[in-house]
Order: structure tokens, then sequence, then C-alpha cells
């Protein structure tokens, strides 16, 4: 463990916040997030398209399907999983960086909008997930997909929704995915590990309170009686397809985003690990244009291209 928080330049003016917990603030930072989102689509109109999709109790999941502007019958795809703490909508850089996923690794990206903690907790928002992961398999040829070649990825509570969708994709439905690629992942909600504590109060948290989120997520006091898709270092990786973990320095998620690459490595997983040196959690939302964050987006679609190579 770093014992040194020395932050990367280009992202050091970041802010710290505390993430919202309260119902009514909750709602208020939804509602924005709803508006701000609802002008920024129109940026890339021609290339969404939204649907919904039923979960397994027939909720209805809001959906993009953004396209990639070239033609095709048999494109990739990557489901995609925005983070958020399990509790909050996505922000416009998600749909942003969507988009790049899908012009610049040429896939149809399908970017549900699964429901949210402490309203819906586990597994309502995980199933509406799983379920755009089976829609998409099911609906290949609609969708001009090759059913063969289909990536899940996530960031945050979206990397860890994604690395256990990958588990049940296997274990339980068959489904060859080419690969995980996991951003700064929430993979263990009991972790302990040192980074939680460290860089609790580094950018852009402040009194980050892991516990806080996995009781909200899970409805009830955390226990380790959970679940294996709620926390995926817990599951069953033998199998499972190639991944791509990227964790920064100073992210209170950096340590079991280690622990989980190494727990696939350890299990003949192909993992290509990238630590951001100096990153913070949510970097590439927050800094977009900065070096930092190109180069972590261009390592992320070298790893796109390479398991979507026919």
């Amino acid at each position: 463990m770093n014992s040194v928080i020395n932050i990367h330049p280009e992202l050091r003016s970041v802010k710290a916040h505390p993430l919202p917990m309260n119902r009514w603030a909750l709602a208020l930072m939804r509602m924005l997030l709803t508006a701000v989102n609802g002008v920024h689509r129109r940026k890339f109109r021609g290339s969404l398209e939204r649907l919904t999709i039923p979960s397994r109790d027939n909720h209805p999941v809001p959906t993009l399907i953004i396209r990639p502007g070239i033609q095709g019958s048999s494109l990739p795809a990557l489901v995609y999983f925005h983070g958020g703490g399990f509790v909050m909508k996505a922000a416009p850089q998600h749909l942003e960086n969507a988009v790049r996923y899908a012009r610049e690794a040429a896939c149809i990206v399908v970017f549900p909008e699964y429901r949210l903690a402490p309203e819906h907790v586990f597994p309502a928002g995980f199933n509406d997930c799983h379920a755009a992961l089976l829609w998409v398999s099911r609906n290949a040829g609609r969708l001009g997909v090759d059913p063969g070649c289909i990536a899940v990825g996530g960031d945050s509570a979206g990397g860890g929704l994604a690395a256990g969708v990958a588990q049940r994709a296997l274990r339980e439905d068959g489904i060859p995915l080419r690969g995980q690629m996991l951003i700064y992942p929430a993979v263990d909600l009991f972790c302990t590990r040192p980074s939680m504590t460290s860089f609790a109060d580094v950018p852009p948290f402040k009194g980050h309170s892991h516990l806080e989120i996995t009781a909200a997520y899970l409805g009830h006091s955390p226990s380790s009686a959970v679940a294996q898709y709620a926390s995926p270092i817990s599951g069953d990786l033998i199998g499972l397809p190639p991944a791509y973990v990227e964790t920064p320095e100073f992210d209170p998620l950096h340590d079991q985003g280690i622990a989980y690459a190494r727990a696939l490595a350890g299990k003949g997983v192909a993992v290509e690990l990238n630590e951001i040196e100096g990153g913070l959690h949510g970097f590439d939302l927050l800094a977009p244009d900065t070096g930092i964050s190109n180069e972590a987006m261009r390592r992320r679609m070298q790893f796109l291209r390479r398991i979507f190579a026919r």
C-alpha cells in the first residue's frame, strides 16, 4: 500500500463530495441526471435506439442500443453497466464513453438502465443486467449481432454487476462470452483491504462508507452470507472469459480490483491488469479530456478489439 497520496497532476482539481444516501437527496440527484441525460442524448440521436426489455420478474428495463455508425449484419456487442454505487443513474459521461466504445471498437453497445437501490435491493438490478445480456443473445439476429461475439463491461458498481453477470452467463446460461471489461470494479462487498479505508476521503469521495452502500444494495445489515453474484470475488471463477481489470492507484476499490485480477489469473483466466498510476475513482468520467483518461480509453479499446477479433 502506498502511504503517500500523490495524485496525478491532471486530476488534482477533482473535488471531494459525499455520496448522497438519503432517499430525498438521491431522488433529487436522479431527477437532475434524468433531465441532463435527456438533453445530452440529443447529441447522439442518430446513433441511439431506445427500447425496453423484460427482466426476470417482467419489470420493463429501459435500454439504449448504441450503434457504431458502420454497416454490418453480424457485429460484436458489448453489454455495458454504468456505475453509481448501485444507487445513482448514469452520468452524461457514461454515455459519452459508451458511444466511444461503439465507434472505436466497431461494436453495438447495449446500455440498460437497471433498477437502483435502496428502493430495489439485490437481486433486482442484477437481474435487469442479466436480462439485458440474455435479450441480446436471444435477439442477436434482430440486432445485427454475432451471437458468438458478445462481451460484458462496466465501471465501479457496474463493473461488479458485469463480473457477476459473466459468472451467471457461464454457470446458468452457457453463453460463451468473449470477455469482461471491468473498470475499477466493486467485486467484494465486504472488502477489508487497506485501500478501502486509506483512500476513503480521497477525491471524488468524502467519508466513503462501503458498508453503507453494501447495506443499501442488499437491503439489510451487511453479512457474508450473500449470493455469489452480488460479491463476485466469492464466486466460481473457473472457465470465465478473458478479463480487463482497471484499478486506479488511489481508489478505495483498488485492492479488491487487484485481488480479483489475481484470483481470476489463479484459476487460469487470461487477465490484463491496468493499474492507473496516480489515478482516482471515476477519473475518466471526471476528467475525460486528459492524457491519463485518454490512455486508459486506449487500453480499453485495445482489449475490446482483441477479444472481438474474428
